[in-house]
């Protein structure tokens, strides 16, 4: 891939955004499918899955750090090799996390946690670059806005494609609903995918333009650190995202459950609802532009955070009640949606406003991280959710549930992602009114 210049062209914002669509097509399955698919189609117990969630997360924090060190020392122009190299071991590594092996109950869970693990591995190695290559392609805020538009764009479609797609897909392949036709199904459901998804990131390694690479770092792993660890927006970033994917993963993760246990619905119904949301949210992704040219990216993503903050105040008062659930479920969806892009943005900022700082680039290892704090956030959120299953004495498959479950899925569902929702919006108060991106001074809020 050569170095050029020029304006981005629609061509190119779909390629970056088939990254985040390759990846949604399987981090978004297992976002909101994987402990559906390890508690009722896999059959492990609730309190086995809150711990395969966690320790996958704990390897992970070594993966994403060493990934970002090797880009920031071999400089911009290795990111779209590494993609290129990494596309194929994407969808391998993801069909073997959902390749239902038939082991002992030990040999299961010992499975299933290798197999997570590899794929987060993989995933870290493979989303690092690519979150750090929209500012490669460009510098100038508002076409990040644009890239990380189109990115959310992708990530929404992969969303709705398995929220949409999961039950209908595992009945009809597997040939029906019985837990071994439901693994048969899943694992042939999952090849499909993961056949896509390689192609995906095959497009993205081939189309995208890395315009502005960063030259090769020499400082040592310390200075690399030290430089980071003395950026303020770049930690206040972290906490940003780290929160915002507490409410993701609350989101997609526990909708299945809300949806059979507090409105009575099918698991065929908890996956409407995860359509509905991703449609929603993709919406919301597509108005985010329009927003920031009134509000600024700040001023979004308080608004949203509001709006969300209402969102869930009207599932709660709704009880069992549809039209107000759907009223504030349409509202937080879409209102998530419209923040989605944005924390990327800020991320870029920060990086920038570093590197103006030290001259020190640290952007592969400041992705590296950031993506760390996602997958951390959805592996203890994760951890806690499968604990308040087993708290909640929840029976997988059956129609009949303990009565304790009830307030623990509504706990899981919201208020845990309501509070992190009030944090973020202390946490914008901290952002500075003004911050200068590198070559053009741009200002984040109006």
């Amino acid at each position: 891939m050569t170095v050029t210049s020029g304006e981005i062209s629609i061509r190119e914002k779909i390629a970056y955004g088939c990254g985040d669509l390759s990846s949604n097509l399987m981090w978004g399955l297992t976002s909101s499918w994987l402990m559906f698919y390890y508690t009722d189609v896999y059959g492990l117990p609730a309190s086995d899955v809150a711990w395969i969630l966690l320790i996958a997360r704990v390897f992970d924090a070594f993966c994403d750090p060493a990934i970002g060190y090797v880009i920031d020392r071999a400089g911009g122009m290795i990111v779209p090799r590494v993609i290129r190299l990494l596309a194929i071991p994407f969808g391998v590594s993801a069909f073997l996390c959902f390749l239902p092996l038939p082991l002992s109950p030990h040999g299961k869970i010992l499975w299933a946690g290798t197999s997570y693990i590899l794929f987060g591995a993989v995933y870290s190695c493979i989303n690092t670059p690519y979150g750090a290559l929209a500012t490669m392609i460009s510098t100038v805020a508002q076409d990040r806005v644009g890239l990380n538009t189109f990115r959310m764009m992708g990530c929404q479609l992969g969303q709705f494609s398995v929220a949409l797609l999961t039950i209908p897909a595992i009945s009809w392949l597997g040939g029906g609903d019985t837990m071994t036709q439901r693994q048969t199904g899943m694992a042939l459901y999952v090849l499909i995918l993961s056949v896509i998804g390689s192609v995906l990131w095959e497009a993205v390694s081939r189309v995208c333009v890395v315009r502005h690479p960063p030259p090769p770092v020499r400082h040592s792993p310390a200075e690399l650190f030290g430089t980071l660890f003395r950026n303020q927006l770049w930690h206040i970033c972290n906490a940003l995202v780290f929160l915002q994917f507490v409410g993701i993963a609350t989101f997609y993760g526990f909708a299945i459950y809300y949806a059979r246990v507090l409105l009575g619905g099918s698991d065929s119904f908890g996956g409407e609802l995860l359509t509905i949301a991703t449609v929603s949210a993709f919406f919301g992704a597509c108005l985010s532009p329009l927003s920031v040219r009134h509000l600024g990216v700040t001023g979004t993503c308080s608004v949203s955070l509001i709006l969300q903050i209402l969102g869930y105040g009207l599932i709660w008062l709704a009880g069992s009640g549809m039209t107000s659930f759907f009223a504030g479920f349409l509202l937080l969806s879409l209102s998530q949606g419209v923040a989605s892009p944005l924390y990327y943005v800020l991320l870029a900022a920060a990086i920038d406003k570093g590197f103006a700082l030290s001259s020190v680039n640290t952007a592969g290892l400041a992705y590296s991280i950031s993506t760390l704090m996602t997958k951390l956030s959805m592996g203890v959120t994760g951890f806690l959710l499968a604990f308040f299953l087993s708290w909640g004495h929840y029976t997988p498959a059956s129609v009949t549930q303990s009565p304790d479950l009830a307030p623990w899925v509504t706990a899981g569902f919201i208020w845990l992602p309501l509070g992190g929702a009030i944090l973020q919006l202390g946490l914008l108060r901290l952002w500075p009114r003004q911050t200068p991106e590198r070559n053009k001074n741009v200002f984040i809020t109006p």
